[in-house]
């Protein structure tokens, strides 16, 4: 048989769940908002001011409040009776067992082991239950560095805290009981989530075909660097190769035979991805398969390969056996996977993975296609196009707006660090970049970088902050536009003076001026050889690019401009 106490328990658990079933839509909106938030947050996502999200929150918010009030009043009223209301109407206290005790003629030890078992069990029930919700919100679906990024973990802990802080000294033992069931509710429907970002748009992607040019709109806002695809057209019944439109009949002599159809040409297959292994590489690293070469230099090698298991294609990159014993490179290695584990994901190579395989160090990034910009440059030119040209400004902005945010300098930007893929451009090799307050990885005087892309405060003992990276983002933009840098010249003393003294070449700007005139105004500050008159990083660049135009985009406007220039680019 129950006890009273036992049914004033579960009366208690019924209440919350029955209020949670009912505020369930509302329980939904909020988790997605919270998603959206996180994601905003790694510069992944432009969706973090989407209408409904504060409401949602707010919504959630004062279901919990109200609940909570409306079960304090119930247990205050008695209709437990007495002392089951004593019980659970009083914030914790071992001292409050006499309330169990009493009525069921139990001995006080034994009551109050069973008043604090329960409570310490609905208690650690209840802060488990929020911190699983908060990890498959935060997890299922996103980037890793969402859930994995210090902000987030103090977030979580210091949520935890205080609820076991208001369990312990504050609230109603029934609160704490209803919390626990209430969350579990939360728990389960967590794990399910509603997409955002790249997950967002695969899910409309099943949409009615008369939704899909809004449908490719809302990609390219809420994921700027989802492979983007063209807008499809409602069906039509299919017809004859070379169809003539109807035109009014008009009697003649002769009607010509219709010319004949020339055949299609053969569909060429893409070709294989990088060269195949030689017979003293390795066939596996790390648990990845490698499947070929992607491209090797003088101290490292990267493979394309597939984790065993998995039909996923990434770029693993690793250190040649011969140079394993190099501490100075292993250093730099090391130092390049953590910087590229910091960076968020927009218009950048996103790191999946990293580890050491007997005493082998490599690094897993996502697998791009596409070329990088030199090689662009030398078998097709320069872009012509105005709108290509200016999503390449703004994705690069984008993507230094994100590295600085995290207190990194890039510092050897240039076109052979700059992907261009069918989802954008992308930002590549941090491998020499620096914590803007740490300690510098060269040597005094020995600064990174190439030399026609480096600012004048590169060639001296001067610190070297963001602003350099700004300087080297609109040599690459004149170079995109015009072949060159604007600082190349026939040697090395000639490219020095050009930077501290000369000045850029005439004709390099020019080009610019002539596709955008807004943008190379931009560029003109970005080239002052005084630091301080550049925009100071990447997101004073992004508002200096923002205040050229005639109407200010916000940053769901920006992502869209981005995709829509960069479908005029053939390449």
């Amino acid at each position: 048989m129950l006890s009273t106490l036992d049914v004033a328990v579960l009366m208690t658990i019924g209440a919350a769940l029955l209020l949670r079933l009912v505020t369930l839509p509302v329980l939904v909106r909020s988790q997605t908002a919270t998603r959206r938030r996180a994601l905003a947050a790694t510069g992944a996502d432009a969706t973090a001011g989407a209408p409904g999200g504060t409401g949602a929150t707010v919504g959630e918010l004062a279901v919990g409040l109200l609940g909570a009030a409306g079960l304090v009043v119930f247990v205050s009223a008695n209709v437990l009776g007495g002392f089951n209301s004593r019980v659970l109407q009083q914030s914790f206290d071992p001292a409050n067992a006499r309330y169990i005790a009493y009525p069921t003629h139990t001995a006080l030890s034994l009551a109050r082991i069973e008043y604090i078992s329960v409570f310490v069990v609905c208690l650690l029930l209840w802060l488990l239950f929020c911190h699983l919700t908060q990890r498959n919100l935060l997890t299922v679906g996103l980037p890793r560095e969402v859930w994995t990024s210090s902000g987030t973990r103090r977030r979580v802990i210091g949520l935890l805290v205080l609820r076991a802080a208001l369990g312990l000294f504050l609230l109603p033992v029934a609160l704490v009981v209803a919390a626990a069931f209430y969350q579990l509710v939360a728990v389960l429907v967590s794990r399910k989530p509603k997409p955002v970002g790249d997950d967002a748009a695969g899910a409309r992607a099943g949409g009615s075909a008369d939704a899909a040019q809004a449908f490719q709109a809302a990609l390219a806002a809420q994921n700027p660097y989802a492979p983007t695809a063209p807008p499809q057209t409602p069906y039509r019944q299919p017809q004859a190769p070379y169809a003539q439109p109807q035109n009014p009949y008009v009697p003649t002599q002769f009607t010509p035979p219709a010319p004949p159809v020339p055949p299609a040409p053969p569909v060429q297959p893409a070709p294989p991805v990088g060269q195949p292994l030689s017979a003293h590489e390795p066939r596996t690293i790390g648990g990845y398969q490698l499947l070929g070469r992607i491209g090797s230099g003088g101290m490292g090698t990267v493979y394309l390969a597939r984790r065993e298991g998995s039909a996923t294609q990434v770029a693993l990159k690793t250190i040649n056996l011969e140079l394993l014993d190099d501490a100075d490179l292993l250093r730099r290695f090391q130092r390049e996977s953590e910087v590229l584990a910091m960076v968020p994901g927009a218009y950048t190579a996103r790191v999946l993975d990293s580890g050491v395989d007997a005493g082998r160090p490599y690094l897993a990034m996502e697998l791009l296609d596409g070329r990088p910009l030199d090689a662009h440059l030398r078998e097709q030119g320069p872009i012509r196009s105005a709108e290509a040209l200016r999503a390449l400004a703004l994705a690069l902005a984008v993507a230094l707006s994100g590295v600085h945010r995290l207190g990194l300098v890039h510092r050897d930007l240039k076109p052979a660090n700059i992907m261009l893929t069918t989802a954008g451009p992308r930002l590549l090799d941090f491998g020499i970049a620096a914590i803007v307050d740490g300690t510098r990885l060269t040597a005094t005087g020995g600064g990174p970088g190439t030399l026609t892309y480096m600012a004048p405060e590169q060639f001296g003992d001067e610190r070297v902050g963001p602003a350099a990276d700004i300087w080297a983002w609109a040599c690459c933009v004149v170079c995109a536009a015009h072949g060159t840098s604007p600082f190349a010249a026939t040697n090395t003393g000639a490219v020095i003076r050009r930077i501290v003294d000369t000045g850029p070449e005439p004709t390099a700007l020019a080009a610019v001026q002539a596709l955008d005139p807004t943008l190379a105004a931009v560029i003109h500050h970005a080239l002052s050889t005084d630091p301080a008159a550049r925009p100071a990083d990447g997101t004073a660049l992004l508002a200096a690019l923002a205040a050229a135009q005639p109407t200010a985009p916000d940053p769901t406007a920006v992502h869209e401009q981005i995709t829509r220039g960069w479908q005029t680019l053939t390449l």
